[in-house]
């Protein structure tokens, strides 16, 4: 929040314009004085007259200092993109004339915002200021598309008697992408596919990690020989190295149900939020290490389908899809959508990563089918632990009933789907699909490991 002069450059934002009116004070006093003034004129009541004076001067004064042209104002906001957490402002330049008192700005409350100053709102008095700037600060926190504002403008004279407001300035929505959780994986991707990259391939070949010590051939390079067994042997030796390679990651974020309260990035986080967040955090952890990274979010509304891509342009494209992501509405246009998106093909060497809480049974269907048919897939459920007991609160309740119809009834039901999934979850864990919970650094390395021996071993895929 600031409340300062500032020198005269050239303005930034909207400018804003409106006409000076009276405000409703103003046309009062204005009332007043000429009713007690009149009557104690034509009654001689000098207690009247004297109650009026005070009003009749004040309005013939704010007449007399009332604003000869309109101020310039412009209004904008300062950032048009967000991360989680982070703090724009809405801001006001106003160059106002000496007749100008007070200027304000305000800006509308909406959700997972925090605002400072908390009122949402920032006056000036300083009056002789030619210029001046407002700042309403603005924390967005949760991902998703924020509406901040609108925010709001005026201008007033001497005593508050004349007014300049215009309408209130919208703003485009602002994309908050989600804020990547803390995560690392040192287990290798399974099946690296590629031509340059830090994974390790099963092939020998131009690396750095060594994979065996033999006899020197004839083009060996002289610094692959190996000294200490070369003198113990009396024969040049050479040590042999794995190449490395580019890996081929594809998150698919399961956006059927949100489950859970969210309270914002420092707060409690719903099913949804913990699959988007686990979704940023997973692709830059392994868009950094040089693997290409695609994304698909499951069921969700106007969410394209994002190719593998490489960089930190495709990072970008991707935390944009993340902050786009909208529930679905559990209608039969959902279920149909995600049959389509389930339908696209993946590619051989891929790592598939399902980011979901395990509820909607053609997720788990379809990892199943991706690891019979010898796609490395790993599940992480990202159900919140609050909502993985059968004795919910009303408050959690909430979440997934209306509230009048929360009763025992609800609570069984609830139990039920609990039991029903845990089946489910058991039945994907037979057909070879490992499923870990979300927390953070770690969370793949024990399942990547199981997977790169499971692919060193002999295994029989369905076609």
């Amino acid at each position: 929040m600031s409340d300062t002069e500032v020198r005269p450059e050239a303005p930034e934002g909207s400018q804003l314009s409106a006409r000076w009116r009276s405000t409703p004070a103003h046309v009062r006093s204005v009332v007043l004085a000429i009713a007690f003034v009149g009557v104690g004129v034509i009654m001689r009541r000098p207690d009247a007259v004297a109650m009026g004076a005070p009003l009749a001067i004040v309005a013939v004064w704010s007449l007399m200092r009332r604003p000869s042209r309109s101020p310039v104002v412009h209004t904008w906001l300062r950032h048009t993109v967000l991360r989680e957490g982070q703090t724009t402002a809405w801001t006001a330049t106003v160059e106002a004339g000496a007749e100008v008192e007070d200027v304000g700005l305000a800006v509308t409350e909406t959700a997972f915002t925090r605002y400072t100053p908390t009122s949402q709102s920032i006056a000036s008095g300083d009056a002789g200021v030619e210029l001046r700037q407002l700042d309403v600060l603005c924390q967005s926190t949760r991902w998703g598309l924020r509406r901040l504002g609108p925010a709001t403008c005026a201008v007033s004279s001497a005593f508050g008697a004349f007014i300049w407001d215009p309408p209130p300035v919208e703003a485009a929505l602002v994309p908050t992408v989600p804020l990547p959780e803390a995560f690392s994986a040192r287990a290798p991707v399974p099946d690296p596919d590629g031509l340059v990259g830090r994974s390790r391939s099963r092939g020998q070949g131009d690396g750095s990690e060594i994979a065996t010590v033999r006899a020197f051939r004839f083009g060996d390079r002289l610094r692959r020989i190996h000294w200490p067994v070369s003198v113990r042997t009396g024969e040049l030796h050479v040590t042999t190295t794995y190449s490395d390679e580019d890996s081929e990651i594809l998150i698919l974020v399961d956006a059927m149900q949100d489950l859970g309260r969210s309270t914002g990035v420092e707060g409690e986080d719903s099913s949804l939020d913990n699959g988007v967040r686990a979704a940023a955090a997973i692709a830059e952890h392994y868009l950094r290490a040089g693997d290409r990274v695609g994304l698909q979010v499951l069921g969700a509304l106007q969410s394209p389908r994002l190719a593998p891509g490489l960089g930190s342009n495709q990072l970008r494209r991707l935390l944009d899809v993340l902050a786009r992501v909208r529930v679905a509405d559990g209608g039969i246009i959902d279920e149909k959508r995600l049959q389509g998106q389930l339908r696209h093909p993946v590619s051989v060497g891929t790592l598939v990563v399902f980011l979901t809480p395990a509820i909607s049974v053609e997720v788990l269907a379809h990892a199943s089918a991706l690891a019979r048919r010898g796609t490395s897939t790993v599940v992480v459920d990202t159900l919140p632990r609050s909502m993985a007991v059968a004795h919910l609160s009303d408050e959690e309740l909430s979440g997934l009933v209306p509230e009048h119809e929360i009763s025992t009834g609800a609570r069984l039901a609830w139990r039920l789907r609990l039991m029903e999934r845990s089946r489910e979850m058991t039945r994907t864990r037979l057909t070879g699909v490992p499923i870990v919970t979300w927390i953070g650094p770690g969370t793949l390395d024990l399942v990547l490991r199981d997977i790169g021996r499971q692919r060193r071993s002999p295994r029989m895929v369905s076609r």
